[in-house]
């Protein structure tokens, strides 16, 4: 009966041993390069190749992707608070440059199967290619949806 517990325990440490290995192998960290910035980087500058700098950071296996990996992630994007000299950058802190200004007019089409119509908007707030933004028609006043083209134009889809 005492062999058997000492065989049961020390079969229990034998399983705990290779499960913390198993866990320490699993969650090893990995030193991976990211771009920080060079300087400090205001709210509204456009993000230059030039503005940023690799940094050596460690990140568990198991961890998510940083943001910052690839310059792609960075350059060209506005900063939408101050980025601090060195700091990692979140991904909620850049956003899309806005290729149409609120207030400004703009082209605005819709096109269905068997209609197409084309107009002038004035977006009632500045969007990048691709969001929605709400545009009022100067001559109705009526404040519909569309969505901004790369073109700088705005397109009307079904409401």
């Amino acid at each position: 009966m005492m062999m058997l517990r000492f065989a049961r325990a020390l079969l229990l440490l034998f399983c705990v041993a290779l499960g913390a290995g198993a866990a320490d192998r699993a969650f090893a960290a990995e030193m991976h390069t990211v771009f920080v910035p060079r300087n400090v980087i205001y709210p509204g500058d456009v993000i230059t190749a030039d503005a940023l700098v690799e940094r050596q950071v460690k990140r568990d296996n198991g961890s998510p992707a940083l943001f910052g990996e690839n310059p792609q992630d960075l350059v060209g994007k506005v900063a939408r608070r101050t980025l601090m000299r060195d700091q990692l950058i979140p991904r909620s802190a850049v956003h899309e440059q806005d290729i149409v200004k609120q207030g400004r007019p703009y082209k605005m089409t819709y096109n269905s199967e068997f209609l197409s119509i084309v107009g002038v908007g004035i977006p009632l707030r500045s969007g990048a290619a691709g969001e929605v933004v709400p545009v009022r028609n100067p001559t109705s006043g009526i404040i519909i949806k569309a969505r901004v083209e790369p073109d700088r134009t705005l397109t009307v889809d079904d409401q």
